[in-house]
């Protein structure tokens, strides 16, 4: 089945979907999907349905960035379909890791800087707080 007809049938009715009301019906929809790097419900960042998926998510021991890739060629089995990469030495390298998986390879250039985007906020939550000073 194409990418083009399976996203005609989830679009609308997905389990993943999100709805917010906006002001005079101006509503947005999200998505929880695995693998959407935007969380936005579209055909281009549609974790489900396209062939090239990206997926950046906070890693296991929350300690950096778990990187995820769809293999074409074994999309019949689940267990081998994604490339997982634990990217947790260096904030540079991490980034630098995934515009070079994504860009250099041409594998999905037009999603490499959303993916540093959520990859710089996954690894920002992860810093320790703040401590404020208190008065002497």
């Amino acid at each position: 089945m194409s990418a083009e007809l399976q996203w005609e049938l989830i679009k609308n009715s997905s389990s993943f979907l999100l709805r917010r009301k906006g002001p005079r019906g101006s509503g947005v929809t999200f998505t929880t999907e695995p693998n959407n790097v935007m969380n936005k419900n579209s055909f281009k960042f549609n974790g489900l349905v396209n062939k090239k998926v990206v997926g950046v998510s906070s890693a296991a021991d929350n300690k950096g960035v778990l990187f995820k890739t769809k293999r074409s060629k074994v999309v019949s089995k689940p267990a081998k379909m994604f490339v997982r990469a634990t990217l947790s030495k260096d904030r540079r390298r991490a980034f630098k890791s995934i515009k070079k998986n994504l860009e250099c390879t041409e594998y999905r250039p037009d999603l490499a800087e959303l993916a540093v985007r959520r990859a710089s906020a996954i690894l920002s939550s992860q810093r320790p707080a703040k401590r404020l000073k208190g008065k002497k």
